[in-house]
């Protein structure tokens, strides 16, 4: 196949070209790891089984309400959402973008998209009218759906001012109390219109149609650069590691998950979406992250297992060591996408009462390795755990890295493609490519029982001759009782040497200086050329994105503008 995906129109006909390797595929449904039934399949069995079980459990924090979406109730907003979908004229292939809080209509427009052989294309609802313009002219979405207000934002006059420089765009929708004469009135087109008595769905997916593209999501852009990638049915059923068994997948028939990340999210959609369903259980969450009201859900809803990013973990422990609350269901708190230390894996024990997990995964894998139920009940301190069935791995050393190692990895829940839009690089399609094998950009340990330890991004890598192990310097310094805080950020030093500048965020109201972290970091131990060479304090907290990532390129730019006063504390 010659050109790219990038450089084709998006039409059916360029998206059906984009598939696995027919032997690969085969293998993959041999072993389990790929089926030929879709997730809708699992809804309407539950919802014809057990109609009155909750799909969806909603706290609203616009009037305090929780909401309870049934199992059929929610295949009945599909079916009408699907035929809706076909009303406004999307096909198979179109792409349908939406911009929504966690609210149940996330789910059922995402299955609407499965069922009709659209596109999904779920945005961040912190997005702002620049990056959603870019993000909506990437994808070419014919459909695009958006709250009028959220948080105090005018989505839709966002949409209003970009709409006319997105010639794809047909229809533009907006859900809520202020709806323009020019968009589609979502409660009106979508909830209230019974489009499924003209426009009956087509049958439901399976086969091959369950290997064709089904959702671009965007990665959450750490570095600077976000990346579009293409799953299908069948790599996002293997992302939640459903082809194991419950022990290593991590869950069982009727769990109930909660996550206080975006729904729109991989994280979220794979945790709070795909996950229930496919178990037959429930998805819990919030459509405005509160640490109180989350607790109260987790007990509320009884909860077995929830995962939240280290970056929301610790607010949770500070409202439950505040107002301590009983968990009579929930199993273990799973956290990753940063380093999980072992203060916090203990803390988690004794405020919530259950044990942490760890996990690792990425837009482009789902989740790919994680620690079990029958593991250590301390393993989450020292280890990310092991890979998910279905994902093969391999670890070339990384030269000068003192036995940290690329993480490298191959297997049946890689996206089918991806692309970073602006970069000029050509489309990644996985399986035409090193033989599938994806190089994660993340550094690695060992950690000796056959799973990895998480020690930082390739594109974090610091130092030049030899290698700085950034998360394990990071720890340390966390340890000092004045550090709240840190993250090591590269820069270059007058010589143009490649350095590491410490950027604290202090637990009190003085920031140590660099010689006294520099001081405790010698006393323990630490080799010479891991320690930094500047600090640079940043106040009330570090800069994050939506999913609590650390914004490495707003550290960068930090450390630039303060260049000529080295310790100027910056907010």
């Amino acid at each position: 196949m010659t050109g790219t995906l990038l450089e084709r129109p998006w039409t059916a006909e360029g998206l059906g070209w984009l598939r696995v390797p027919g032997d690969v595929a085969a293998r993959f449904r041999e072993r389990g790891l790929w089926r030929d039934t879709s997730v809708l399949h699992d809804l309407f069995r539950v919802g014809a089984g057990r109609p009155d079980d909750p799909a969806i459990t909603v706290f609203g924090a616009r009037d305090g309400s929780v909401t309870t979406m049934r199992y059929a109730e929610l295949a009945f907003h599909v079916r009408r959402f699907a035929a809706a979908l076909t009303a406004l004229g999307v096909r198979r292939g179109d792409r349908v973008a939406f911009q929504l809080p966690n609210w149940w209509e996330v789910p059922a427009l995402t299955l609407a998209c499965c069922w009709t052989g659209a596109v999904a294309v779920p945005l961040l609802p912190t997005l702002r009218a620049l990056e959603l313009e870019r993000m909506l002219r990437v994808a070419r979405a014919q459909v695009c759906v958006v709250v009028d207000t959220w948080e105090g934002y005018e989505c839709v006059a966002a949409l209003e001012e970009i709409a006319g420089r997105l010639p794809w765009l047909r229809h533009a929708v907006v859900h809520g109390d202020r709806v323009p004469s020019w968009a589609v009135d979502f409660r009106g087109h979508f909830l209230h219109t019974p489009h499924e008595e003209r426009y009956p769905p087509p049958r439901l997916p399976a086969g091959d149609d369950l290997d064709r593209v089904c959702m671009l999501l965007f990665t959450s852009g750490t570095t600077g650069e976000r990346k579009a990638v293409l799953h299908t049915e069948n790599t996002l059923f293997a992302g939640t590691g459903a082809g194991g068994s419950p022990v290593e997948r991590g869950w069982d028939d009727g769990e109930v998950f909660s996550t206080p990340h975006p729904i729109t999210s991989q994280t979220g959609l794979l945790y709070c979406v795909w996950g229930p369903l496919l178990a037959g259980g429930t998805g819990v969450y919030q459509d405005v992250w509160t640490p109180e009201h989350y607790l109260e859900l987790l007990s509320a809803a009884s909860v077995t297992q929830t995962f939240l990013a280290p970056y929301f973990v610790q607010p949770l422990l500070d409202e439950q060591r505040r107002r301590p609350r009983s968990f009579p269901s929930l199993r273990f708190v799973m956290t990753g996408g940063a380093p999980v230390e072992a203060d916090l894996v203990r803390e988690i024990r004794e405020r919530i009462g259950v044990p942490a997990r760890s996990c690792w995964g990425m837009t482009e894998v789902g989740m790919g390795f994680r620690t079990r139920e029958d593991d250590p009940g301390d393993r989450a301190a020292s280890s990310d755990g092991a890979p998910i069935p279905g994902l093969d791995v391999r670890l070339p050393p990384e030269p000068g890295g003192g036995g940290v190692r690329r993480l490298q990895v191959r297997g049946a829940s890689l996206a089918v493609g991806f692309w970073e839009p602006g970069s000029g690089r050509p489309f990644h399609e996985t399986w035409r490519h090193d033989d599938g094998w994806l190089d994660t950009g993340d550094l690695v340990r060992e950690d000796g029982r056959g799973g990895i330890r998480f020690v930082g991004r390739a594109s974090r890598r610091i130092g030049s001759t030899f290698m700085i192990p950034v998360a394990e310097v990071e720890q340390e310094i966390k340890r000092h009782s004045g550090v709240r805080e840190v993250v090591l950020v590269p820069y270059r030093d007058e010589s143009g040497h490649e350095s590491s500048c410490a950027v604290v965020v202090a637990a009190g109201e003085r920031c140590p200086t660099l010689e006294e972290l520099v001081g405790i970091l010698v006393e323990r131990g630490m080799t010479p050329w891991y320690l930094p060479t500047r600090l640079l304090e940043v106040s009330p907290e570090l800069p994050r994105n939506e999913n609590g990532k650390i914004r490495y390129e707003r550290l960068e730019a930090m450390i630039v503008e303060s260049a000529s006063s080295p310790d100027e504390r910056r907010s």
